[in-house]
């Protein structure tokens, strides 16, 4: 190809929005900011931010913990540890491949009537459930929780696994803080200490995670004064718990993982992780500068590498244009 030719291309993408590639040092990690200038004006208008003035909403599996991760209700449904009988039930939930209830809010209902028939697990057992987990937090997790902790920033875990587990495995990394709030599906133990109930009803899902605004609604109530919010997530609906929140501005950062293709994720998030690896120590770096502290290693996030190759393959196997600013 003509440097010409490659010149115009480099043009015409930079016109649909293409998708530029910073790659942090420590993991190599590809950030596609899924409309660089858009990205670039919302990031802008957070400048003036400070710590007091920022709220984090994120998921859990597959965000905090990395994409290859045991997920909550799959530790739970398949470890060993627990009954056979249980676990003999809880199997067809977990076969992907045939389960018609993927889809919907009743697959919940059932794992969580399984785990009250089966009275597990029990609350003893959790700690040892989670150690023993294929469960590990995503490169840059607990640097960036800490961080927040550091500064007093609110973190607010939206999540259709399960409270207990989330909490345990925050509590054995260091990283179950004061300021983290978790609103996810709680086990709701007796004195005998095996789950009665799951709270709350309806349970939150995938499919609900919207309804965070109401079931989280202390946790707005708290934090009413702060107008900025950093949103991360796996998933298309990891966007949906901040609809009903009044904000001032927000950026959202989706983790692709191993999904073949981004084009949805690059419509739902202002930027794109990819990768089951992908790093959360950019996010670090970017409320770092939020709050104005001095930049580490990485300079700053809103650096942007020239186009590479690399990158026009990419932006061409996503299709399409980036969402309008």
């Amino acid at each position: 190809m003509s440097g010409s030719n490659e010149m115009k291309m480099l043009v015409a993408a930079g016109a649909i929005g293409a998708y530029f590639i910073y790659r942090a040092r420590a993991d190599k990690t590809e950030w596609v900011p899924s409309a660089p200038f858009h990205w670039e004006r919302k990031r802008a208008a957070m400048a003036d931010l400070e710590a007091k003035d920022i709220i984090v909403i994120t998921d859990f599996d597959a965000t905090i913990t990395s994409g290859d991760s045991e997920q909550c209700h799959d530790l739970v449904g398949g470890s060993k540890l627990l009954p056979d009988g249980f676990r003999s039930e809880f199997a067809p939930l977990l076969d992907w491949t045939t389960n018609t209830n993927i889809d919907g809010v009743e697959w919940w209902d059932q794992a969580h009537a399984l785990m009250i028939k089966h009275g597990t697990p029990q609350r003893n057992i959790i700690p040892r459930l989670v150690r023993e987990a294929k469960m590990v937090p995503r490169p840059g997790a607990l640097e960036m929780l800490q961080h927040l902790e550091r500064n007093g920033i609110p973190v607010l875990i939206v999540s259709a696994g399960l409270t207990d587990v989330i909490e345990e495995f925050l509590r054995q990394h260091g990283a179950l803080s004061e300021n983290v709030t978790i609103c996810s599906n709680r086990l709701n133990y007796e004195a005998d200490a095996t789950p009665k109930s799951v709270a709350p009803e309806p349970p939150i899902t995938s499919f609900t995670k919207e309804y965070a605004y109401s079931s989280a609604s202390s946790f707005f109530s708290q934090h009413a004064d702060r107008r900025g919010i950093i949103q991360l997530g796996d998933s298309l609906t990891d966007v949906d718990p901040a609809k009903k929140v009044p904000y001032d501005h927000l950026l959202s950062i989706g983790f692709l993982n191993a999904r073949p293709d981004g084009r949805k994720h690059a419509e739902a998030f202002d930027a794109v992780v990819i990768g089951n690896n992908g790093s959360l120590r950019p996010v670090a770096e970017l409320l770092n500068e939020i709050v104005g502290h001095p930049a580490g290693i990485m300079r700053s996030f809103s650096t942007l590498s020239s186009m590479s190759g690399a990158a026009l393959t990419r932006t061409r196997s996503w299709t399409g244009a980036a969402p309008s600013p």
